[in-house]
């Protein structure tokens, strides 16, 4: 509603002043003329209000210039809110990391001042940056504090109720007091009194309750995009844990199936696309192999260049390959049809290899910017190995994994083929 009430005033009143008071070239004029700075900084902070719709560039210079002057002035609540109105610019002119500064100065000084509007804007803005930089523990940050500040906003609201109730239940306690002291003739007019009191009491009840109710569901909607935000990013486990801990454990799991999905000659055939025709042809495949990961109970990892790695057996039981078999099967039928429809076009395609192997595996989460989910051992190695001695359209998987996944599916033998750093690996084809 704060957010609302703001944009209205700039959106809407802002032509409407220009119509009943001065235009910016009126206010340009006056602020050339006048020597007094705390007019000033107010006329250069309406003249970025002005131009924050219509030019950006022009608004900026005149709130930091605002912000300035502000400072000079020991100015606090114009400080906040001309840093906002910079932050503002900034961001529509698409500067993030300039724009974030300016936020975090206007959310501390609103803090200090007193002034909610620009604490939950400056909070909202900050969010809303980190989504776009894909700033995962950033955004909990500020979803954090916007909980904290909603929190804040709901206990001075309850507090304003509870006064008000107890100064109803003082009224209520005088009225009896003046009842037993007044003729009999004057009670049929204080109960009309108090039940109309005690109306409105129970609508000012209603209204907090049903105000409390709405921003509870903003504060879990806004949680619950941040925890899908994560999800997309790490496995579930390992983003609840990385939510309450800000850290995550290595950890070894024994049973882990690794897949690895390459297109073969991809460089060759990469030269056959526009840059913006092999993204969207890339995007489309892995996208569909992200759908059909979906459905299984298997982690995406990575995509490294053309590579597509996927694991399972981390976070749950699923110690048996045979959900990455038939996921292999599924990527496998889907590369053909996509193959058949775009020879009927005269497109170029892809087509892909596949290498399988189960064994033991080290995941965790390295790094403090742009973090990601990885694993690490030789079954990763192996697995590799596997797919590069594959050929074109077929899954190449290691004997462990064919004891592993039992008579479920049918093989063909390939004999101990020699492997880049590693001994002779047993290897089949999935028929």
């Amino acid at each position: 509603m704060i957010r609302l009430a703001y944009w209205l005033l700039m959106g809407v009143l802002w032509p409407i002043g220009n119509l009943c008071g001065q235009t910016i070239a009126e206010l340009e004029v006056q602020l050339q003329k006048e020597t007094a700075r705390e007019k000033q900084a107010q006329l250069n902070y309406q003249l970025a209000e002005y131009c924050l719709l219509g030019d950006p560039s022009k608004s900026n210079a005149y709130a930091q210039k605002a912000a300035q002057l502000a400072e000079a002035l020991g100015n606090s609540s114009l400080l906040a809110k001309s840093n906002f109105l910079a932050g503002e610019t900034h961001f529509k002119l698409g500067n993030l990391a300039p724009a974030v500064k300016r936020f975090e100065r206007a959310y501390e000084l609103s803090q200090h001042d007193s002034l909610p509007e620009i604490t939950l804007l400056s909070l909202e803005r900050l969010k809303e940056i980190a989504q776009k930089q894909k700033k995962p523990v950033e955004v909990i940050r500020w979803a954090e504090a916007l909980v904290v500040f909603y929190k804040e906003r709901s206990a001075q609201e309850h507090s304003l109720q509870r006064a008000y109730k107890d100064k109803m239940e003082e009224a209520l306690a005088e009225s009896k007091r003046y009842n037993k002291r007044v003729i009999p003739s004057l009670l049929g007019g204080f109960t009309i009194f108090f039940l109309y009191v005690l109306y409105r009491h129970q609508r000012s009840k209603r209204r907090i309750k049903g105000e409390l109710a709405e921003k509870n569901a903003m504060i879990e909607e806004k949680r619950r995009r941040s925890e899908h935000l994560l999800l997309n990013i790490l496995p579930r486990a390992v983003a609840a844990e990385l939510s309450f801990q800000n850290q995550v454990k290595a950890r070894r799991y024994d049973k882990t199936t690794v897949m690895f999905v390459d297109f073969v000659r991809f460089t060759q055939v990469a030269e056959q696309f526009s840059p913006e025709a092999l993204v969207e042809e890339l995007h489309h495949c892995f996208s569909a192999f992200d759908n059909l990961i979906a459905k299984l109970r298997i982690e995406k990892i990575k995509t490294v260049g053309d590579a597509y790695i996927c694991a399972s057996g981390l976070s749950d039981r699923n110690e048996r390959p045979n959900d990455m078999i038939e996921l292999a099967q599924r990527i496998q039928t889907f590369l053909q049809k996509r193959r058949e429809e775009r020879i009927q076009k005269g497109l170029p395609f892809f087509e892909a290899r596949i290498g399988i192997h189960i064994g033991p595996v080290v995941a965790g989460v390295v790094g403090l910017k742009k973090f990601a989910y990885d694993i690490w051992g030789d079954t990763v190695n192996i697995a590799a190995r596997l797919e590069e001695t594959c050929e074109t359209d077929q899954i190449n998987v290691s004997r462990e994994v064919r004891d592993a996944a039992g008579e479920s599916f049918v093989y063909e033998f390939r004999g101990k083929i020699a492997s880049k750093n590693k001994a002779d690996i047993e290897m089949y084809y999935v028929v």
